[in-house]
């Protein structure tokens, strides 16, 4: 299968993320996705979309020093299980943590837009 389509939304995926960008993030996503992990003493994080995208377009103080982390994106593996549909394992650096996110993907009207979000991140 032709995992363009998919990639090039990964690489979307991972500018929102880098770039703080609610915008593309909203347009890498599906209306219904949601995004889990684990939070604090283990209990579940569930976010639907709008919370999600709230927090990766949140307000930072663009006056704050960011300190210089390399960027770091990585896709793992794309498995389709579908003509429209797919699995994705990437790794991205966000500061000092870098995320391991299990993305699962559907295809409709010949865009991929993430439909969940598992994610786990390690400090380094």
């Amino acid at each position: 299968m032709d995992n363009t389509g998919i990639k090039t939304a990964i690489q979307t995926y991972f500018d929102a993320c880098n770039e703080g960008s609610g915008e593309k993030m909203s347009s890498v996503m599906n209306d219904a996705a949601h995004v889990y992990g684990l939070g604090e003493g283990g209990t579940l994080n569930d976010m639907d979309k709008e919370t999600f995208v709230k927090l990766v377009g949140g307000p930072g103080d663009p006056n704050a020093p960011k300190p210089d982390f390399p960027r770091q994106d990585e896709i793992l593996s794309i498995d389709f299980t579908s003509e429209n549909t797919a699995v994705a394992r990437v790794k991205l650096r966000l500061g000092n943590i870098i995320f391991t996110d299990i993305l699962t993907f559907i295809e409709q009207e010949g865009n991929w837009k993430i439909i969940s979000k598992l994610y786990a991140g390690e400090l380094v």
